[in-house]
């Protein structure tokens, strides 16, 4: 017990300490906040006053490499990152694929307001992170994603407005135990993305007006080849009827995506989906399909396994699905476990254990193929 309590007062001394040597950076509009980060060391804060912050190109407006640091402004402040990449980068890009993801290099972020926009790629991107929380911003228009996290864990993206993106507004690939809620996403190929992840929480986030919603799959040469318990609660998923941003046949995975999808598992495993509202959404309100890309990875089983769908409102769906996408025919529910190809009707693999997901005290009208969820109850 002593050695406990000596443990415990030795760690609140360095908590202390840590805290007292602390310094806040303050920047005004004119000013360059990646000196600031420059400057900063871990247990610093960056506090940045309202303006507009541009620079002349390259590949983030801010890059940040250092663990620990805090970045806090107002919506007000605005980072205009055209010409850039990223608006903010923390960590360092690098290969990923089935021989590994990028290392950790960074250990404690956070992010609190802010509004990013314009940058070619992604608003902010989080690469090899440990520990993050993004709060309380605006991401508009920055080409492929507002958030996204690669790489990374431990992971919170909570009361943020992402609007205008042409993959997912938040994307959460190759990262475990991220948490994403009370998040308003609208106007994107996608509202989030959970790919090739582990542990991931999508809750209480209104996801509107996007070309579909939420989007949970397993793609090829990957490093983890699964993606594996996801929560989806409590989300208000509606009218995703915005045409998709991405053409069919143009070598994305969003392209391929039906116009008006409220919620589509294409092989993700133990995925919970509880108490959420999705209404009128196109194609379809709620879609379990197998993994196409298990004709790329043979690792991939692709599969969705113990899925639990309960207590969810799922109606006025599927009144007028996507005619250039191949997909199942409109209903609120739809449950096609075998790996079909949907442009002929083949079944190119067979579900060889589709009894272990399961359906209880949904709300909803219509349901592909007819009568397919009665008799899968929930224990």
């Amino acid at each position: 017990m002593k050695e406990l309590l000596s443990l415990a007062a030795c760690a609140i001394l360095a908590a202390s300490a840590s805290a007292a040597h602390a310094r806040t950076f303050e920047v005004s509009s004119g000013e360059s906040i990646q000196a600031a980060v420059d400057r900063a060391a871990p247990g610093d804060t960056i506090l940045v006053h309202p303006g507009t912050y541009s620079g002349e190109g390259g590949l983030a407006l801010v890059h940040v490499r250092q663990s620990g640091l805090r970045l806090e402004a107002p919506r007000s402040a605005l980072l205009d990152a055209h010409g850039y990449r990223y608006a903010i980068l923390v960590g360092d890009e690098g290969p990923v694929g089935p021989e590994g993801c990028v290392s950790t290099s960074v250990r404690g972020f956070a992010l609190e307001g802010f509004t990013l926009s314009s940058a070619a790629h992604t608003g902010l991107r989080l690469t090899g992170v440990d520990g993050f929380s993004v709060r309380g911003g605006a991401y508009l228009e920055n080409g492929e994603h507002g958030v996204r996290s690669r790489c990374s864990a431990h992971g919170l993206v909570a009361e943020n407005f992402v609007s205008g993106h042409r993959g997912a507004a938040i994307h959460v690939g190759d990262s475990d135990h991220v948490v994403v809620e009370n998040n308003a996403l609208t106007e994107s190929g996608v509202g989030a993305v959970v790919e090739n992840s582990t542990f991931a929480v999508l809750r209480h986030n209104q996801i509107f007006g996007n070309s579909a919603g939420i989007v949970v799959l397993v793609r090829p040469h990957l490093p983890l080849p699964v993606t594996d318990h996801v929560r989806i609660s409590e989300n208000a998923i509606v009218q995703n009827d915005l045409p998709n941003p991405v053409s069919p046949d143009g070598g994305d995975g969003v392209g391929a995506i039906p116009s008006g999808a409220g919620i589509l598992n294409a092989g993700g495993d133990h995925v919970t989906i509880e108490r959420n509202i999705i209404l009128a959404n196109d194609s379809f309100g709620l879609a379990t399909v197998a993994s196409p890309f298990v004709l790329a990875d043979a690792r991939i089983d692709p599969f969705a396994d113990d899925q639990r769908v309960e207590r969810n409102v799922i109606l006025l769906n599927g009144q007028s699905p996507d005619r250039e996408r191949p997909g199942p025919p409109g209903a609120d529910v739809v449950f096609v476990p075998g790996l079909v190809d949907f442009a002929s009707g083949a079944v190119l693999m067979p579900d060889p254990d589709s009894d272990d997901d399961c359906f209880g005290d949904n709300r909803f009208f219509t349901e592909h193929p007819a009568g397919v969820t009665r008799g899968m109850t929930c224990p």
